[in-house]
């Protein structure tokens, strides 16, 4: 009787074959093994585990909330974030990664001084119905099925497997355990600081440091796990860092421009990181059977 194959939604090929063979080789008893304990696996999220194109999705969330505070306070409008917003400026908000300072102090606006639970509604309630402005599907339905399937397996392999994203620790929580299937505390992310004030637990002003990208990532899995990873996943270069941590690293490659989107801005250092290192890469285009 034949094994069930464990990634059934990815091509047969030298990607999924590495995969499976690295797993093997930690969880069998020989040279290679790795005690159960020691089996860390970290992914990025934002165009590792779920898509990220046209925006990412908790930038969709964060712009509905700008738009929402500009609308009961007009004078916002007057004012950058939120007069992007009000005037539709593609422009500047394509580049907001770009106005850091004004992106920090509209976040803080947005959600400082209020409860962790207060934002966590606001998270759930955009999340009942916002969607992917062109796949037309709810956000919690853009998850590659390919890496959630690769989740399961490591999973089922004894490995405990973290989202260590850029993106807000915070706001993934909400989701993570509806879309992955982790708990709340396997996301290590970039937070808001956060005190106890009169019996509360409060969201204050700013933003933890160091974020959790780049060199922050190794930082956060360390400060997390008190383990580097065994296996990390990412797709930009922001997650450098942390893949050069692992002893088995996988880059996706967004190459699909029919099925999903197609694009090597922001991943370019990555993916000569990834041939100068022999990393694996998964291209979305031939390695995918399915994307979502």
């Amino acid at each position: 009787m034949s094994t069930p194959d464990p990634l059934p939604t990815w091509n047969d090929g030298t990607t999924k074959r590495a995969i499976l063979t690295f797993v093997e080789s930690v969880t069998t008893k020989g040279a290679s093994f790795v005690p159960a304990a020691e089996r860390i696996a970290t992914f990025d999220n934002d165009g590792t585990l779920w898509c990220e194109k046209p925006m990412y999705v908790q930038a969709d969330f964060i712009l509905h909330k700008w738009g929402a505070m500009a609308k009961q306070d007009p004078k916002l409008a007057q004012h950058q974030p939120y007069k992007a917003v009000a005037e539709g400026d593609a422009k500047w908000l394509g580049s907001i990664t770009s106005h850091v300072p004004e992106l920090v102090k509209g976040v803080s606006e947005a959600f400082g001084g209020i409860t962790v639970d207060a934002f966590d509604q606001e998270v759930g309630d955009f999340f009942a119905s916002a969607k992917h402005p062109t796949l037309g599907v709810p956000y919690t339905d853009v998850a590659y099925r390919p890496m959630l399937e690769l989740i399961e397996f490591l999973e089922a392999n004894e490995f405990r497997v973290f989202i260590c994203s850029a993106g807000g620790r915070d706001f993934m929580r909400v989701v993570c355990e509806e879309v992955y299937g982790l708990p709340r505390e396997r996301v290590i992310g970039t937070g808001a600081p956060v005190e106890l004030k009169d019996g509360k637990l409060m969201r204050t002003a700013g933003v933890e440091h160091p974020i959790d990208d780049g060199p922050g990532k190794p930082v956060h899995i360390w400060q997390r796990t008190g383990r580097r990873p065994l296996l990390a996943g990412g797709n930009a270069d922001g997650d450098i860092q942390m893949l050069s941590e692992a002893k088995f690293s996988l880059l996706v490659h967004h190459d699909d421009a029919k099925r999903e989107f197609a694009y090597d801005v922001g991943a370019e250092q990555a993916l000569a990181a990834a041939k100068a290192g022999g990393w694996t890469v998964a291209s979305i285009a031939d390695d995918f059977a399915t994307v979502f």
